[in-house]
């Protein structure tokens, strides 16, 4: 069911979302500057063990593999809001518009 508040609920957690996104790839991106290296370029070698792990690397290492994956779940989350919000707004289109509704046409083709 459509609602109003759902739909600006909605709107402020992609908003949420994509401001999140952000300070992650901001936080990734100074990870890649200090070790000359791309976070995928990372995180291929850190899964891999293909790095060195001394004590300071290996706690580094950690929170940039830990970062990338927060960064991952951020945007799983925001592609599932946005895809809610895409039939939202389908939905009070179709409200709106004249025919019969998807559902009966769906079961009258059968």
């Amino acid at each position: 069911m459509h609602t109003d508040e759902f739909e600006i609920s909605l709107f402020r957690e992609l908003k949420v979302c994509g401001n999140t996104i952000q300070r992650i790839k901001k936080t990734l991106g100074l990870m890649e500057q200090k070790y000359h290296k791309t976070t995928e370029a990372f995180i291929r070698e850190y899964r891999n063990g293909e790095l060195d792990n001394d004590a300071d690397s290996k706690d580094a290492y950690s929170a940039w593999d830990n970062t990338y994956a927060s960064l991952q779940r951020w945007q799983d989350l925001e592609r599932k809001y946005q895809e809610q919000y895409r039939i939202m707004k389908i939905s009070r289109y179709r409200k709106f518009s004249p025919g019969p509704s998807p559902v009966y046409v769906f079961f009258r083709k059968i």
